[in-house]
């Protein structure tokens, strides 16, 4: 399965960071908590600025762990939670 990330993210509803993947040539959103970001990735707010910077600060862990979520579920849109970090 060839899984790439766009670049492209932005707040979501319930304090989360989505992004956009492509998995074989077709777009899949992603996101991760803010609990994910406050646990694994030192993130101390709940503004956008505190968010998106805590996500690119950490983009290579988070795509990660959505690339191992991904290679297991088939390409499906993930929602990337504390558990998923280890």
């Amino acid at each position: 399965m060839n899984i790439e990330f766009s670049g492209r993210r932005h707040i979501v509803a319930a304090s989360r960071v989505a992004f956009e993947a492509s998995v074989d040539g077709r777009e899949v959103w992603c996101s991760v908590s803010l609990d994910a970001l406050n646990d694994h990735f030192g993130n101390a707010g709940t503004s956008s600025h505190a968010l998106l910077s805590t996500f690119e600060g950490s983009r290579v862990r988070i795509e990660e762990a959505a690339r191992r979520v991904l290679d297991h579920n088939g390409g499906q849109s993930v929602e990337l939670e504390t558990g998923d970090f280890k």
